[in-house]
């Protein structure tokens, strides 16, 4: 299928300044009847059959309290690179809804059926999200946001693969040890317990536990 296979990822952590998406739609006032918004970036196709770059969410996330547009990363304008002028931030959702240079959004009465929707950035439409070796999916859906309500077993080590993003721009793995509630912990509403960081590299703050 389309799209890159990151690996650990392509992860960052920033402060963000900017209006939720919600104020703006609201301003421009959505009707009843819509379904979906659209949003496009000034970056353009390199090549001439390389459809644009256009990504859709539901009416319901676009009006919730999340997306943000945002114009400040990190107490000054968004660098070109991250995105300047303006870019479209949807916590929890994986960095291709994150749209760059964003100059267009769209209310739409129905479904979006665009390359980068359709066809790019799926995922087979199953549990475990994969098909067996040498086979193709027959079923896809987009990929979206990380699995909600995820549990971990009490007592027992969990490996979280992750960036650490720190001064140095030092990246590497940290691993939970195990867990403090006495019941299955959601994974990301509980406290962790203690934790160690492998590979050598440590931040200059170690993790605490928090509320």
């Amino acid at each position: 299928m389309f799209g890159a296979q990151l690996g650990n990822g392509s992860m960052g952590n920033a402060r963000w300044v900017g209006v939720p998406l919600r104020a703006v739609l609201e301003k421009a006032g959505v009707l009843s009847g819509a379904k979906q918004v659209s949003f496009n970036g000034l970056d353009t196709p390199v090549r001439p059959k390389t459809p644009d770059f256009l990504k859709v969410l539901d009416i319901d996330l676009a009006l919730s309290a999340e997306p943000l547009i945002a114009w400040s990363m990190n107490g000054t304008a968004i660098p070109f690179f991250n995105g300047h002028p303006i870019e479209l931030n949807v916590p929890g959702y994986f960095g291709t809804y994150w749209v760059k240079h964003m100059n267009e959004i769209e209310v739409l009465d129905q479904g979006f059926e665009g390359f980068f929707m359709s066809t790019a950035y799926r995922v087979p439409d199953n549990a475990c999200m994969c098909v067996p070796a040498g086979t193709a999916s027959t079923a896809a859906r987009p990929i979206t946001s990380l699995a909600a309500d995820v549990r971990a077993p009490v007592s027992r080590a969990v490996q979280i693969r992750a960036l650490l993003l720190m001064r140095a721009a030092v990246s590497r793995r940290w691993r939970c040890l195990k867990t403090t509630s006495s019941g299955g912990l959601p994974l990301w509403t509980k406290t962790w317990g203690a934790f160690r960081f492998v590979g050598g590299a440590r931040p200059s703050h170690p993790g605490k536990k928090v509320p």
